[in-house]
């Protein structure tokens, strides 16, 4: 389930990224802002509940860490912070012109995690298998 919810959020971007820029074509239509800004809020939302079911997912599986660790999951950790962050500075300018340069980041990230690499959950190697990960990745 998780993946196939990482999946959606992909398309969810891809469109995010389309009416952005039918927004910035169309002479800046107040109603297709609020509709692409709409459906990015939603894609990050469902984004964030694949990552918190990932985690619960390891520990399930006795692996236990965040989900932070190999090149699918930062790919996916980086394309929910730099939604995270553009929806911040969009609520806090009122300017959904960015939307249009930061929603293709978003896809790109996304859509490459799901294609080409793998989205198996590993132990972590023993370098990783400290406290320090979580804070480490965060910053």
């Amino acid at each position: 389930m998780n993946a196939r919810m990482l999946g959606a959020v992909v398309f969810v971007y891809l469109f995010s990224a389309v009416l952005y820029l039918c927004y910035m074509a169309f002479g800046q239509n107040r109603r297709l802002g609020q509709i692409a800004t709409g459906l990015t809020a939603l894609g990050f939302a469902t984004h964030a509940v694949a990552i918190i079911l990932r985690w619960v997912e390891s520990y399930e599986m006795g692996i236990g860490h965040a989900p932070l660790s190999n090149m699918y999951e930062s790919l996916v950790f980086f394309g929910w912070t730099i939604t995270l962050i553009y929806l911040i500075i969009e609520w806090r300018t009122k300017q959904r012109a960015i939307g249009v340069f930061v929603m293709p980041f978003a896809f790109v990230a996304m859509a490459y995690a799901s294609w080409a690499e793998s989205s198996d959950i590993m132990p972590l190697v023993p370098s990783l298998q400290s406290t320090w990960l979580l804070a480490h990745v965060l910053t």
